[in-house]
């Protein structure tokens, strides 16, 4: 018989005595615990704000607790509420506890006494962590509502409306994307406000540089570097930097490519943007994956520390939704490595994070990516099916671009077995998708892999 452990004489005590406090402060009349409660705030307010903002969340609860069941006349203690709720909610969003932020954004947003203006920041802080942490309804429903607020600041609206627009440019509704932002850099223009105007200028360059050559992405970009040196901004300098990296890393100019790369995280780092750093982290990985010269192996390796680091940023930021564009990263390198069981494992948890955050063009490359690990597993049965999963997942959706390359490995998954004809169906299909996708190498791409497919003269083992 297991041995019981009797609690301490100070254990014993200290249960009594939080039981007995408790049962006291039920048996108050609500007014007198009301009373206590303000009492509290005002002894407290200035010994824990003296003391750090870990102990604000308190004195917000206390101001709340003072209003229940009375009616107070001319006290300020609902804006005093407010204020720690606004406090406790920046601090806990610094700290990167984005759950508790969002919660109490939330709150303060659902306050009485709140304006219309700060109801509308609330509700677009509250729509930023939502999505931080991979929930697009929430978040979309919060920026929605502020969006939606009459008679707001022309520097608000234009801020929720970019919030809104980086939401649909993440999922790749670039339709509703470049509405948000281009109705925003209208607004910021007609304020004269060159940050908000960087701001909705940048992000909308985003939505249109991702089929663009290293040359025409320098063209769209120059306004956004105009602006950026008008205001001092060396974020969306690094920022910039980056994107003409990975319009490099697009054409295949590796060397350029890495240049502008490692700049654009060595500026984003100075400047304190560590989601941007992340991002840039892992684009410099899927260089290292991706590049063909120099040694294979110390390619990869790199490539690994790279998407590591990645991984690493996301989780420290608490930013699930962009996790899984690194964990992908690390799923391939690792298969190209044969170290396939680590493959598997991050493939899985990418694929689990994507269908949590419902962004199809994500789930499709986690089926993409699941699927080619079973191959080189040698279970082609399995990635197969896992293939044919993936289209259906994502069939409905706009994310073009995944369907033709769950359509291109299966039809290059039959080919090398022989099955030419059913082959041929999934090329073809993959070919007619490929029209809806901007990136004229998908298209070439798909062609090639058709015309292979159709003439049947090469071992079905040179198909790739």
């Amino acid at each position: 018989m297991a041995e019981s452990i009797a609690p301490s004489a100070e254990e014993a005590y200290l249960f009594r005595h939080a039981t007995a406090r408790d049962a006291a402060y039920q048996l108050l009349p609500p007014s007198q615990r009301a009373r206590l409660h303000g009492i509290a705030l005002d002894i407290l307010e200035e010994l824990m704000l003296s003391a750090g903002l870990d102990a604000v969340f308190e004195l917000a609860e206390h101001a709340r607790l003072a209003q229940e069941n009375v009616t107070l006349v001319g006290s300020d203690i609902a804006h005093r509420e407010l204020r720690y709720l606004r406090l406790s909610a920046i601090h806990a969003a610094n700290k990167f506890e984005n759950e508790a932020a969002c919660r109490l954004w939330e709150r303060f947003a659902d306050h009485r006494h709140a304006t219309p203006s700060e109801r509308t920041e609330a509700l677009a802080e509250a729509g930023v962590l939502h999505w931080m942490l991979g929930r697009r309804g929430p978040a979309l429903r919060c920026l929605g509502a502020a969006i939606d607020t009459p008679g707001l600041p022309a520097g608000l609206l234009a801020y929720c409306l970019v919030e809104r627009g980086t939401l649909y440019r993440d999922v790749n509704d670039d339709t509703a994307a470049t509405r948000d932002l281009q109705r925003a850099l209208e607004i910021a223009r007609k304020a004269g406000d060159k940050n908000l105007q960087l701001r909705a200028l940048g992000n909308l360059c985003t939505v249109q540089d991702e089929s663009m050559t290293q040359a025409g992405v320098r063209d769209l970009y120059a306004p956004v570097l105009r602006l950026a040196r008008e205001t001092g901004n060396q974020r969306a300098v690094g920022i910039t930097e980056g994107q003409i990296g990975l319009a490099c890393l697009r054409g295949g100019n590796f060397s350029e490519a890495e240049g502008h790369l490692a700049e654009s995280i060595r500026v984003l780092r100075e400047a304190g943007d560590k989601l941007n750093e992340g991002a840039m982290l892992g684009a410099l990985g899927r260089l290292y994956r991706d590049r063909p010269d120099g040694d294979r192996r110390a390619n990869l390796t790199q490539a690994l520390e790279h998407y590591r680091a990645a991984v690493a940023s996301r989780e420290q930021l608490g930013y699930v939704f962009q996790k899984t564009e690194p964990l992908l990263g690390l799923a391939s390198t690792h298969r190209l490595l044969g170290a396939l069981s680590d493959a598997e494992q991050h493939a899985e948890e990418a694929q689990r994070l994507a269908l949590e955050i419902g962004d199809a063009a994500a789930i499709g490359s986690a089926y993409l990516e699941l699927g080619a690990v079973y191959e080189a597993q040698n279970r082609p049965s399995l990635a197969e099916r896992t293939w044919n999963y993936g289209f259906l997942a994502v069939e409905d959706s706009q994310a073009h671009s995944a369907k033709v390359q769950l359509l291109e490995a299966l039809a290059r998954l039959l080919a090398r077995q022989g099955a030419w004809e059913d082959a041929d169906v999934y090329a073809r299909n993959a070919e007619t998708l490929a029209e809806n996708v901007p990136d004229k190498q998908t298209r070439t791409r798909v062609r090639g892999l058709l015309n292979a497919i159709e003439k049947r003269r090469i071992s079905p083992s040179e198909i790739s």
